[in-house]
């Protein structure tokens, strides 16, 4: 992790633009394209036949958006240097439309992971264009963050209570056709943005890479990833289920996922606020060391007051630790960003394939407590850092 002074906003996306409206339609546009994806997840499992796919398949296609984009946030982050972020923008809104579209009208394994792929990259460009509009001006990259993710997550918000309703209506395949038109609206959220001023300090000299070296702040976001969205949220029924019937298990730990929603919500837009007032690094620490407590509690038994910690904790971590990587970026952000997110992804993937081994051998509350000595002893190697230190 290095610091800097804070860089000119004309960096690498050659804009000028530090405008809250940028902000706004940026995120807008990610918060619509994300809507076929998270009804995905609810439809495809119960319906697999009317898709044309086995079960075996829906947890493939489930996966392959996020194995696609790990691998590729890097070339986007070049594209979008080359050809600026509100064309980036566009152009995976556009891709959105087709991906969401195409769960309605296609049908069998190979458009159906098509499609996936297609999300995948869609998802990585619209979300490194919404976090580089957050981080255009660095005065206000907390708050700004913040208030990004919070509109990114009203979409899906809305795709799973209301979009699952429709689909009980018109069909568990149609319903997406109706989604895809109202992506349509990102679409010309994305159209309104700024157009690109100058040119893009050496793109063309950056090269993308399929997996980059971790920094200490990647790492901190890699443990978050593997933690929260992956041994937690695997494990939650099963820990659920060790005290109530299996029913009101499963119901509880569906509340409680789509409460990392609302809370990030909530917690998203306040951390930023404290990090552009207080600075990034202390309340970095502090949303840090709440992670560390949920993860003990449920290791020690306490799962509601754990699960809470949780969610509140990945709420603020997930604008804290972008608005730090951009905060302390050299040259520009979308690269950087770009790093980060990647490991998020990677930590995410590997988490459930790691638990599912582990269940073997150790206890879901036993797996909580080696997560929080892990992320404990990462925070600390990320304070122990020179530059860390720096004011």
């Amino acid at each position: 992790m290095t610091t800097a002074e804070p860089a000119n906003p004309l960096d690498d996306h050659g804009q000028h633009d530090t405008s809250w409206r940028s902000l706004w339609l940026s995120s807008g546009a990610l918060s619509l394209a994300i809507m076929g994806d998270a009804l995905i997840y609810i439809v495809l499992p119960v319906n697999a036949e009317a898709f044309g796919v086995g079960l075996a398949w829906v947890g493939i296609l489930l996966a392959a958006n996020r194995i696609v984009r790990t691998f590729s946030y890097g070339a986007i982050a070049v594209l979008g240097e080359v050809i600026g972020i509100r064309n980036l923008c566009i152009l995976a809104s556009i891709t959105a439309i087709i991906s969401t579209a195409m769960y309605g009208l296609v049908q069998g394994w190979g458009p159906l992971l098509a499609s996936r792929l297609i999300w995948g990259l869609s998802y990585g460009a619209l979300l490194l264009a919404a976090l580089g509009y957050a981080a255009a001006d660095r005065a206000r990259t907390g708050a700004r963050v913040g208030v990004s993710r919070a509109i990114e997550q009203v979409g899906p918000l809305l795709a799973v209570t209301a979009g699952a309703w429709l689909a009980g209506l018109v069909g568990p395949r149609q319903v997406f056709l109706y989604l895809a038109a109202l992506t349509v609206v990102g679409l010309l959220l994305a159209l309104l943005l700024p157009r690109r001023v100058g040119r893009p300090p050496g793109a063309a000299a950056r090269r993308p890479s399929l997996l980059v070296k971790p920094d200490r702040l990647d790492i901190l976001i890699f443990w978050m990833g593997f933690g929260v969205d992956g041994v937690f949220t695997m494990t939650v029924t099963i820990m659920l289920a060790e005290h109530v019937a299996l029913e009101l298990a499963m119901f509880s730990a569906g509340m409680i996922i789509a409460g990392r929603r609302v809370a990030e919500m909530v917690a998203a837009p306040l951390s930023g606020l404290v990090a552009d007032r207080f600075g990034v690094r202390a309340p970095l620490v502090a949303a840090s060391l709440l992670l560390v407590v949920g993860f003990a509690c449920i290791g020690m038994g306490w799962l509601y007051a754990g699960a809470l910690a949780v969610v509140t904790s990945r709420g603020a971590l997930g604008t804290l630790i972008p608005a730090a990587v951009a905060l302390f970026a050299e040259h520009g952000t979308l690269q950087p960003l770009a790093r980060n997110q990647t490991w998020r992804d990677v930590g995410a993937a590997a988490g459930p394939l790691t638990t599912g081994f582990a269940l073997a051998v150790a206890t879901p509350e036993a797996l909580h407590l080696i997560l929080a000595a892990v992320f404990l002893g990462s925070l600390l190697w990320l304070m122990a850092a020179p530059a860390w230190r720096r004011p």
